[in-house]
């Protein structure tokens, strides 16, 4: 076994070639930012969702890609409320349906040359109907969606997306969100009882 964190056994002549081709592969990596060795990873008393969640994601809604301000759950209403602040609710809500997280190839805008190979999280409501859609796009909560006669008290927070612009919010892995103790708790105590 080769393993940089145990003593290693006697050397061994026919491993010391393939133990310095994985030496300098391995540092290659760690240059490039591809791996990241464990002791490097934030330590396990930090909380997954911090962790595990981009703070800008790439969101494609109605087949067009735009980064959001904020993490998806956390995205606010701009709505105006009856006492005229802006609306608390989140966009995301329990009772709407959600979009998912896949790996899409990183494209361009026209005129640019592609990126070869390169894939990256995207949150994709593009499986959602067309109205839900244009719900997220004004960034309303589906109480305002429906009263369509409140107005804006802030400007949609969505940026076109260009990886080349926005490359350090490019991930290649898809976020492991931790599930809220909300309705799936509610239903597994019931299912108990």
């Amino acid at each position: 076994m080769l393993c940089p964190a145990h003593e290693s056994e006697p050397v061994v002549p026919e491993l010391v070639g393939l133990r310095r081709a994985l030496a300098v592969n391995t540092r290659r990596l760690i240059d490039s930012g591809r791996f990241v060795p464990s002791s490097a990873l934030p330590s396990a008393d930090a909380s997954p969702r911090t962790v595990c969640r981009p703070a800008r994601p790439v969101v494609q809604l109605l087949y067009i890609r735009y980064l959001a301000n904020r993490p998806v759950d956390e995205i606010q209403c701009v709505a105006q409320t009856r006492r005229r602040h802006r609306c608390t609710s989140p966009v995301l809500t329990p009772e709407t349906p959600a979009g998912t997280w896949t790996l899409l190839p990183v494209t361009t805008a026209q005129g640019q040359l592609p990126l070869p190979g390169e894939v990256m999280a995207v949150y994709a409501l593009t499986s959602l109907p067309y109205a839900e859609q244009l719900r997220w796009r004004a960034q309303r909560c589906p109480e305002h969606s429906a009263a369509s006669t409140a107005a804006d008290v802030a400007v949609t927070e969505w940026e076109p997306f260009d990886p080349l612009l926005h490359h350090e919010h490019v991930h290649t892995r898809i976020p492991t969100l931790t599930r809220r103790q909300g309705l799936a708790g509610r239903s597994r105590k019931a299912a108990q009882s």
